[in-house]
């Protein structure tokens, strides 16, 4: 409150501050700092291949990254992340065009949100099943088809939701203004769903690396899910969660550049304020 009374009564920023808000929340590394405390403890319980502690697992991670197990992580993991990384933006984009027109218009919702939520009860492990049969064990076709026709009717869902949050009384407001199509979307809808856009972002990127290593698994030759499922038959409890913890970190990384942009783009709205609407008179 020091800080923000400071900024307020001299115009200018307190350094201290700007270099708090870079620093990681206490909050946040106590609750990793907790879950790794509970990990070595509970380890203590278990033999080492089937539980390992922190240092085992940090050995573990150190050999598959230094290569010197039987995958080579370059291939395996730049395969999986391209796999996430197609499968995304196909997913956004059908999301995309699926939940705006239902968010819209209220025929196009009539007649898209039975197929969606349709997709929405289906198991990712059908789709992978479907996959293989249809087209055989394929390189990519078979993960990237299983992350779309998954991932994306949630990502659709969140869309449309946002947009039904989007105030109206701007909407008609530039209307009124007889602003264009592009305008509009420029000046209200965007700023209005940059947190739904967000949040779908962070949602897609999740699900997608779930999903394509359970795609792997069933219909692929390459991949960290193949890489996984050959330690799982060899009974490598180590390296099956080893081969995860590179990505799980490159994931955490993600979602803090996320965060740090999401703020830099939400700097318009008042502190504090939760959306866009305008209070009535």
């Amino acid at each position: 409150m020091a800080g923000e009374t400071e900024t307020a009564r001299t115009g200018r920023s307190d350094p201290f501050e700007r270099v708090r808000r870079r620093l990681p929340d206490p909050l946040s590394v106590g609750s990793v700092l907790a879950v790794l405390a509970a990990w070595q403890l509970l380890s203590l319980s278990f033999p080492p291949y089937r539980f390992p502690g922190l240092v085992g697992l940090a050995e573990n991670v150190g050999t598959v990254l230094a290569g010197t197990g039987e995958f080579d992580p370059v291939l395996n993991y730049g395969v999986t992340l391209g796999r996430v990384l197609v499968g995304f933006v196909v997913s956004f984009a059908l999301a995309a065009v699926w939940g705006f027109s239902m968010g819209l218009r209220p025929a196009a919702e009539d007649y898209l949100g039975a197929p969606l939520f349709t997709l929405l009860t289906v198991p990712s492990v059908v789709w992978a099943f479907l996959g293989v049969l249809w087209f055989g064990l394929t390189e990519h076709l078979v993960p990237v088809f299983v992350v779309v026709l998954v991932v994306f009717p949630y990502m659709a869902v969140n869309l449309w939701e946002g947009l039904g949050a989007v105030d109206d009384r701007l909407v008609e407001m530039a209307r009124a203004f007889d602003a264009s199509p592009v305008e509009t979307w420029r000046h209200v809808y965007l700023p209005q769903l940059l947190p739904t856009l967000f949040a779908t972002t962070r949602l897609g990127l999740a699900v997608a690396w779930k999903l394509s290593l359970i795609a792997e698994v069933f219909g692929a030759a390459t991949g960290v899910g193949v890489v996984v499922k050959y330690h799982f038959e060899n009974f490598d409890t180590g390296l099956v969660i080893a081969w995860a913890v590179p990505v799980m970190a490159l994931m955490f990384g993600v979602e803090w550049l996320l965060g740090r942009a999401e703020r830099r783009a939400s700097r318009w709205r008042p502190e504090g304020s939760v959306g866009t609407e305008v209070a009535p008179e």
